[in-house]
């Protein structure tokens, strides 16, 4: 009976990696089908599921911070096209709208029809985008949302300082993205660079859990051991203990490699 719950659990865990890769497929169609849908109240209810499913399943997090760029690229254009300051936003959301549904985008479209509705009540764009800056981005995701906010503090100084100096805001545009298009570079380097130890940790730590299913499958009983014999129950302890130390270990390591406070 133990047998044939630790070959189960086996067949279980792999069917849930093969799951998870399916998943993100299906959750990628179903984020082009949002996109090419023109109903409001659909697509805010597709959005929330691309959400909630984009939790559990890996997200290309670049494309979506380089969403960000297009946004200040986007900006700089309508103003070098002679748009007003206060007009630019109303522009760039229509043109976001267009874009793959995904959290960032409808973050960013929220943004500019704030910023833009804000402007039109005579509320300078870069009180709006301060404001903004200070609230919790709802992109399902940690790293996301602190370029959500960084993107949002620097745009709001860049109309704060054309507003008082009258500098070129169309120029400070163009810096602005060319600066987090090289840290959106830089981000997506220390990821590459990190993603074998990070493979390295998720083997290790499925393990013990594997050792238990092998001795399973060689005759032994290390189970019926770890849970009645006195020594089983220390070792299975220590060993739940060693494994959750670890893991918070190679955790921290991994987010002072990568930067945990940038952008």
């Amino acid at each position: 009976m133990i047998l044939a719950l630790s070959v189960g659990s086996l067949i279980a865990a792999a069917g849930l990696m093969w799951a998870g890769g399916a998943g993100s497929r299906a959750l990628v169609v179903h984020s082009v089908g949002v996109a090419r849908s023109h109903d409001p109240e659909r697509q805010r209810t597709s959005l929330a599921t691309v959400s909630f499913a984009s939790r559990h399943w890996r997200r290309d997090r670049a494309a979506e911070a380089a969403q960000w760029v297009t946004l200040i690229r986007r900006l700089a254009a309508l103003l070098n096209a002679g748009r007003s300051p206060s007009l630019v936003f109303g522009q760039a959301s229509r043109a976001t709208s267009q874009s793959p549904a995904n959290p960032t985008a409808a973050w960013i479209e929220r943004l500019c029809r704030d910023v833009h509705a804000a402007s039109e009540l005579g509320v300078p764009a870069s009180v709006t985008l301060g404001r903004i800056a200070q609230s919790t981005p709802d992109v399902s995701d940690h790293e996301l949302a602190r370029w959500a906010r960084s993107v949002s503090v620097q745009l709001a100084a860049c109309w704060e300082i054309s507003e008082r100096s009258g500098a070129s805001l169309s120029k400070t545009l163009n810096g602005l993205a060319d600066s987090v298009e090289s840290q959106i570079d830089a981000q997506a380097a220390r990821d590459s660079a990190l993603a074998g130890p990070r493979a390295t940790v998720r083997v290790l730590a499925w393990l013990p859990v594997l050792a238990l299913g092998l001795g399973m499958l060689m005759g032994t009983d290390p189970i019926t051991t770890l849970i009645t014999t006195p020594w089983g129950r220390i070792a299975l302890i220590a060993g739940a203990v060693l494994t959750v130390a670890g893991r918070l270990w190679t955790r921290q390591l991994m987010r002072h490699a990568e930067g945990v406070d940038g952008p």
